[in-house]
């Protein structure tokens, strides 16, 4: 029968099956991959902790890269074929084994290529393959290529830090998915250890991209650990300008931010990167609206935070109308809120008014740095938060240096922000 001659043309058929398989996995998945960078393998990699495996992300994800994008390529050209097939297909059981986490997608795309794998590494590239026309020559080149592959990445990637700016949770408490970005030390992927956190704040018109993009949070952080000037620690940048734009549960406690921030944010990434939870170890710095977070959040929870270093802040509301009038310019209506509820809530939200009338040994339990520029339209009001701190002798720094509300002048802040908090991430 006509289906019993087909068998002759069985290397045929594993040529197709090769170009077919090895160009779809190079140009779907693994060419991205590897052009991805640290940032991408060490996202990939982290997949190794469905083995306990909690270093060497990076490593493991470039790796991973390699075996969809080179390897891919090798099995094309039936080279190398089956250290390929096998590297390819542990790839995929670690997907699987992925996917099989709640919230990580469906394993199914992963679950098929992981028997495609299994079979062809038995079957063979065939007759039509690098591998068919070298024989037994290639043995020994292929045990080279493998050390290479083990080797060279290792070396040459494991230190990169990584910044990831799109990481989401549910959040019960606004109903909705939240963003945040955070930044991982050059050797968070390589050791076992936890690590201090800084979580950082963004201002108005901003999200969790402002401070990786305009900030340049990664770069000015690898410089300021490669100098010794700041600890290696975690940076958080949560989105605080989706939904209701601000950092405070609003004054008809129907939008919880605030809430949110501590009771599903903060536990979340603590638990999901290796955060050390203890007050020494966290702080809080942001600026212009994250600076007035960064006030009212080491103000309000002092237990929680070692410095707090607010950055050109807005130091909340003066008078009941000064809020009406942020608020109606951010679109919220007060319509329905009573004169004596804006001014309670009002109390609770101004800087000034917290640091006169808080208990001293509370706001002294935090190591404060205040940093303003002599052109910046919001001086007067941290010059009054410096003032009621100079009042009531609690120890702080204070900054007045050239320059207003702009990147340049924060960009210039943040290496003097990390050294001052990793004062106290360190012992004394």
């Amino acid at each position: 029968m006509i289906w019993n001659k087909l068998n002759k043309h069985a290397d045929l058929g594993l040529l197709i099956f090769r170009v077919g398989f090895g160009l779809g996995m190079l140009i779907f998945h693994g060419w991205d991959k590897l052009i991805g960078g640290p940032e991408e393998w060490a996202d990939d990699g982290g997949a190794m902790a469905v083995f306990g495996i909690g270093f060497g992300h990076t490593f493991f994800g470039f790796l991973a890269a390699l075996a969809e994008s080179v390897g891919a390529i090798c099995i094309v050209l039936g080279l190398f074929y089956r250290p390929a097939i096998t590297a390819l297909g542990f790839t995929m059981l670690v997907a699987v084994l992925m996917h099989l986490t709640p919230g990580e997608g469906s394993p199914a795309h992963a679950f098929k290529n992981l028997f495609v794998c299994a079979g062809m590494l038995l079957v063979g590239p065939g007759k039509y393959s690098l591998d068919a026309r070298l024989g037994g020559k290639i043995t020994g080149v292929a045990a080279v290529f493998a050390l290479i592959l083990l080797l060279v990445p290792g070396s040459t990637i494991a230190q990169h830090s990584t910044v990831h700016d799109e990481l989401t949770l549910q959040s019960e408490i606004l109903d909705s998915e939240r963003k945040y970005a955070v930044y991982l030390p050059p050797d968070y992927h390589t050791s076992e250890r936890s690590y201090p956190v800084l979580y950082l704040l963004h201002g108005a018109g901003d999200d969790q991209t402002g401070w990786v993009q305009f900030g340049e949070v990664r770069h000015i952080a690898d410089k300021a650990i490669r100098a010794g000037k700041a600890t290696p620690m975690v940076i958080v940048m949560p989105d605080a300008n989706t939904g209701v734009r601000g950092y405070f549960n609003d004054v008809s406690n129907t939008w919880r931010y605030e809430d949110f921030f501590f009771e599903e944010l903060m536990p979340h990434v603590e638990e999901r990167f290796r955060i050390k939870s203890q007050k020494r170890f966290r702080a809080v710095a942001g600026l212009s609206m994250g600076g007035g977070g960064s006030f009212m959040y080491a103000l309000h929870r002092p237990e929680l935070f070692s410095s707090a270093a607010p950055l050109s802040a807005w130091v909340g509301p003066g008078s009941v109308e000064e809020y009406k009038n942020v608020m109606e310019r951010w679109g919220n209506d007060l319509s329905d809120i009573s004169e004596e509820e804006i001014e309670a809530y009002v109390k609770q939200h101004n800087a000034v008014e917290l640091i006169r009338s808080l208990p001293a040994e509370d706001i002294r339990s935090v190591r404060w740095f205040i940093d303003c520029g002599d052109d910046d339209f919001l001086y007067e009001g941290n010059s009054l938060a410096h003032i009621e701190l100079r009042k009531r002798e609690i120890p702080h720094e204070f900054r007045i240096r050239n320059g207003g509300h702009t990147w340049t002048y924060w960009r210039e802040s943040l290496p003097v922000v990390l050294h001052f908090v990793s004062q106290a991430f360190h012992q004394y």
